[in-house]
């Protein structure tokens, strides 16, 4: 029982225990949830976003004259003011009329000198082109010349050629006669064999004399001995008498062969008059081929005279090189003339200029005492020509607003009337800025009126609209929300803000639609917070 009593007490004091630690805790959350950030959130929308782009203007004429003069004239007066209404009665300005003279002068002084370089430039002309038909017809005589000189030399080249040739074939026609190879191989083995037969019966002579003279000398030597009737004498007596026989007989022998002698033959005489022919044969056929080519050349020769003599005529039939001096002389002059002219209309103007039409003075060009420039001196407004408002858009504002569109139009206090934007396009001194014009009804406005244009368009519907204080940009430019999502805490569950980029498709100046993605119709967008946020911050719903 006693055991049963303490373990009473024991749960009871626990039980009070962790009540105890739920009332801190509810305590502790209650304090940290009130240091928290409150936000208060919105749901995307589908929706279409409208667009209201509004800009100021001024009224303008819509149509404009520009009153010329001469440039270069100085002004006297001007009589006129910039919104000074005007008619074609009204003396705008005049010039200065001695100034007009001195410019009458001047320019009639540049005509003069103009006339004499013209007729100067004429003259030249005229002398240039009797030089050319001169040049021309001598030309021709020279080129008839040198064909006449040419056919000339080329008949004498080609009459020499011919009595070349004939020398040629005459000298050819009658050969030298000389005596044949063989008949001088015979004529010479003839002479040879003589020759040999001579020096042989010579031989044996003088070998017969030697042995005569020899057995002579042995009989005379055996005779002085004294042996004159010895065997031996008588033998060599009777050796003497045959050597001298023999002596005898071969020197017979060699009389008779001196007797027929036959001559050496001796051919240089024909050989030196075949030589002299064959000579004169070449130095004819040689005159042939300088002949030859005597009349190559004096064909070369005429080809390049005529084709020169040819040339030099065709030269001389070309056109001039192309001149338009004269042309542009002419027209200086009739230009001068017409200046001279336009001077002496204002000078008979008395130097007054008027309007053609009635209208506003809108611009002076022109000041007294001041030389008129190029362009207007003066510009009036026609007041007869409907007006035209222009105004001016950014480029923002431009991409709702385009040639076509209907739009309201307020003018000073009146109230405002629906216009179309007639004409719209990049202005010319600021790519940033793009100008239109609205052609106002007949009787609609007076020049330099102010007024208003407000245009409202609507744009597509998109599925994902939110409003433009949940959007946020970051330092790269990029577009983000903050989306309510949630986290586990030290106290159980808390909500988070989580940072999310976004795509913008189109905005105006409450709403932004942003591209579907990470954030659909059911995501809680923070709209605003007590406090400035950051990625992940705790954050509690505003109360």
């Amino acid at each position: 029982m006693k055991i049963w009593k303490k373990q009473k007490k024991i749960l009871a004091a626990f039980g009070f225990f962790m009540f105890f630690m739920f009332l801190c805790t509810l305590i502790s959350r209650a304090v940290y949830a009130s240091k928290l950030p409150q936000v208060t959130v919105d749901t995307p929308h589908k929706m279409a976003l409208k667009h209201t782009v509004e800009a100021e203007g001024i009224v303008h004429p819509g149509r404009e004259y520009a009153v010329t003069a001469l440039m270069g004239l100085r002004v006297r007066t001007v009589y006129t003011n910039v919104g000074d209404k005007v008619t074609p009665e009204t003396l705008l300005f005049d010039v200065d009329l001695e100034d007009l003279k001195e410019k009458i002068q001047e320019k009639e002084l540049e005509i003069e000198k103009s006339r004499l370089q013209l007729s100067d430039q004429e003259k030249n002309k005229s002398l240039e082109a009797r030089k050319k038909k001169t040049e021309s017809d001598r030309a021709k005589e020279d080129q008839t010349r040198t064909q006449e000189r040419q056919a000339q030399a080329l008949s004498q080249a080609q009459e020499e050629l011919e009595d070349a040739e004939d020398a040629y074939d005459d000298h050819t026609d009658h050969p030298v006669k000389t005596t044949s190879s063989k008949t001088r191989k015979a004529k010479q083995a003839a002479y040879d064999a003589w020759v040999k037969t001579e020096k042989e019966l010579k031989d044996a002579m003088d070998q017969a004399k030697e042995a005569w003279e020899e057995a002579q000398k042995k009989a005379e030597d055996l005779a002085q001995a004294g042996e004159e009737n010895s065997q031996a004498l008588e033998d060599a007596r009777k050796a003497e008498q045959e050597a001298k026989k023999a002596f005898e007989d071969a020197k017979d022998a060699y009389e008779k062969h001196m007797e027929n002698q036959v001559e050496k033959p001796d051919f240089s005489a024909e050989d030196a008059k075949k030589a002299e022919w064959e000579s004169e044969k070449e130095a004819l056929k040689k005159a042939v081929e300088d002949a030859g080519k005597a009349l190559e050349e004096a064909q070369k020769t005429r080809s390049d005279a005529l084709l020169d003599a040819d040339r030099k005529v065709e030269d001389t039939l070309l056109d001039a090189d192309a001149d338009s001096s004269l042309t542009i002389s002419r027209m200086e002059l009739a230009v001068l003339e017409t200046e001279l002219a336009a001077y002496k209309k204002v000078q008979d103007a008395a130097g007054q200029v008027y309007p053609e039409a009635e209208g506003i003075i809108t611009r002076i060009q022109v000041s007294p005492g001041e030389r008129i420039g190029d362009g207007a001196a003066m510009v009036y407004a026609d007041l007869t020509s409907p007006m035209q408002f222009q105004v001016s858009f950014t480029k923002d504002q431009k991409k709702y607003v385009n040639q076509g569109d209907t739009a309201d139009l307020t003018l000073g206090s009146s109230s405002g009337r629906e216009v179309s934007v007639d004409y719209i396009a990049e202005n010319e001194m600021n790519p940033e800025l793009y100008d239109a014009r609205i052609f106002l009804p007949d009787g609609v406005g007076t020049i330099g009126q102010s007024g208003s244009l407000k245009a409202e368009v609507q744009s597509e519907s998109f599925s994902c609209c939110i409003p433009l204080s949940a959007l946020h940009t970051d330092e790269n430019q990029r577009n983000f929300v903050y989306v309510v999502s949630e986290r586990a805490g030290i106290l159980g569950n808390e909500l988070v803000a989580e940072q999310i980029y976004v795509q913008v498709a189109d905005q105006n100046d409450t709403y932004a639609a942003i591209e579907e993605g990470l954030i659909d119709r059911d995501t809680e967008l923070i709209v605003s917070a007590t406090e400035n946020l950051n990625d992940r911050d705790v954050i509690r719903y505003k109360e």
